[in-house]
C-alpha cells in the first residue's frame, strides 16, 4: 500500500512536471515565431558584438543599435575608394626650373618640358593655367579614333553638309572633296599631319555617327585620364570659350598618345600619301607640318653648334585666341621628351621658342653650361 501511494504521489508530479513542459514549449514556439526577424538579423552582427548569454542585458549598449534591421553593417557602410586616373600626370622633378623666357628672347609665357620616360616637368610656366588647345585637340581626336576603330574597313563619305561651315571658319583642311568617300586610315593621317578639320570630321562620324557624339566621348576619356582642366566642344580645336584646357592635361593626353603605339606612328611620322580616288587620282601627298616647320631648325641640348638631339615628331596648332602652339616629342641619348608651348607670335616664333626649352633645360643647369 506504502508503495502504491508513493507511485500514485510520483505520478501526480511527472503529471505536472508534463504540463509545465508544454507550457514552456509552447512559449518557446512563440518567442521563436513572434521573433523571426531580429533571430535572422543577429546572424549577421560581428561576433564581438554579441552579448554573452551569461551577462545582464543593457539596453545602453550599442548592441540595440546594431541589431537594428535598417542599420548598415560594417562591410557595406565603408565608401569605395575613387579610381586612380588611367595616366597620371607628370610631377615636377627635383631638378625643376621655372623658365626664364625675357633672358631667352622667347614670345610665349606659356611652356613645359616633360621627360616622358620619367614623367616628370624638368622646366615650365603658367602650365596650369585655361589655355585654348586649338589643333593640339587632335591629339586626343587621334587616340579616342583608335580606341573606338571600326573594326571592318569603314569609309567616309563628304557631303557639302560636312565641308562648307569649315571653309567658312576657314578651318585647315586636308583638300577632300564632296561626294569623296575616304578610308578610316587616310582620314586618321590626314588629321594629324596636316590637322585636316574636314578628316577630323570624317573621323568623328565614322567613330560615333556624329560630331556631338564624338565630343562625348573625348570628354569622357578626359575624365579617365584624370584631366580636371579640360573640356572640349568639338573634334578640330575650332574656338569656343568652353573648349579649353591646361598646358599640363596636354602633356598628359600626348603621353598616353606616345604610349599607345598605333597613336604613336601617326604621331612620328613624316610623309603619307592618301588611297587613289576618282577625285584625286594619285592620291593626296601629305606631309608633317612639325617637320616642314624643323627645316633648316635643330637642337643643340649641349649647345656646341650642332645637332644632338633628333626631333620625332608633335602636333602644331593656331587659332586667333590660342595663338601659335606646338608640341615637339624630342629624342636625347635615347630618352623622349615632350615641350609644348602656346600663344607664340607666330609659327616660326613658335618652334623658336619651343626649341629654346628643350636646348636650355634638358639638360641639368650644371651639365650644360660646362
Amino acid at each position: 500500500m506504502n508503495r502504491i501511494k508513493k507511485n500514485n504521489k510520483g505520478g501526480a508530479a511527472l503529471a505536472a512536471l508534463l504540463i509545465m513542459v508544454i507550457i514552456l514549449a509552447t512559449g518557446t514556439v512563440l518567442m521563436m515565431t513572434t521573433g523571426k526577424g531580429s533571430i535572422e538579423t543577429a546572424k549577421e552582427i560581428p561576433k564581438d558584438l554579441v552579448p554573452s548569454s551569461s551577462e545582464e542585458e543593457d539596453t545602453s549598449e550599442p548592441e540595440v543599435e546594431v541589431m537594428d534591421p535598417d542599420a548598415s553593417q560594417p562591410d557595406d557602410s565603408q565608401p569605395e575608394e575613387a579610381a586612380k586616373p588611367e595616366y597620371p600626370a607628370p610631377t615636377m622633378a627635383d631638378n625643376y626650373r621655372e623658365i626664364n623666357y625675357k633672358d631667352l628672347n622667347m614670345t610665349t609665357r606659356y611652356g613645359l618640358l616633360v621627360d616622358v620616360d620619367n614623367n616628370t616637368i624638368l622646366a615650365g610656366s603658367n602650365y596650369d593655367k585655361k589655355i585654348y588647345p586649338a589643333s593640339l585637340t587632335k591629339v586626343m581626336s587621334l587616340i579616342v579614333a583608335m580606341e573606338n576603330a571600326p573594326e571592318d574597313k569603314a569609309k567616309f563619305k563628304f557631303t557639302n553638309k560636312h565641308l562648307t561651315p569649315l571653309k567658312d571658319d576657314n578651318a585647315q583642311r586636308v583638300g577632300f572633296e564632296a561626294g569623296e568617300s575616304v578610308s578610316f586610315e587616310d582620314l586618321v593621317y590626314g588629321t594629324v599631319l596636316v590637322s585636316g578639320a574636314d578628316a577630323t570630321v570624317g573621323l568623328a562620324n565614322i567613330v560615333a555617327g556624329s560630331e556631338d557624339e564624338f565630343v562625348k566621348l573625348m570628354n569622357k576619356k578626359a575624365e579617365e585620364l584624370g584631366l580636371e582642366g579640360t573640356h572640349f566642344t568639338n573634334a578640330s580645336g575650332l574656338h569656343d570659350e568652353e573648349h579649353y584646357s591646361t598646358l599640363k592635361d596636354m602633356a598628359v593626353i600626348m603621353e598616353y598618345a606616345l604610349s599607345q603605339e598605333k597613336c604613336r606612328r601617326v604621331l612620328t611620322t613624316s610623309t603619307y600619301t592618301t588611297s587613289k580616288t576618282e577625285y584625286h587620282p594619285d592620291g593626296i601627298e601629305l606631309y608633317s607640318l612639325v617637320s616642314v616647320r624643323m627645316q633648316g631648325y635643330w637642337v643643340d641640348c649641349d649647345r656646341d653648334g650642332g645637332q644632338d638631339a633628333d626631333v620625332l615628331g608633335g602636333k602644331t596648332g593656331f587659332t586667333d585666341e590660342a595663338g601659335y602652339a606646338i608640341e615637339l616629342i624630342v629624342s636625347y641619348k635615347k630618352h623622349t621628351y615632350l615641350c609644348i608651348t602656346t600663344k607664340s607670335a607666330d609659327e616660326l616664333k613658335a618652334l623658336e621658342d619651343n626649341i629654346a626649352i628643350c636646348e636650355n633645360y634638358i639638360l641639368p643647369k650644371d651639365d650644360s653650361e660646362e
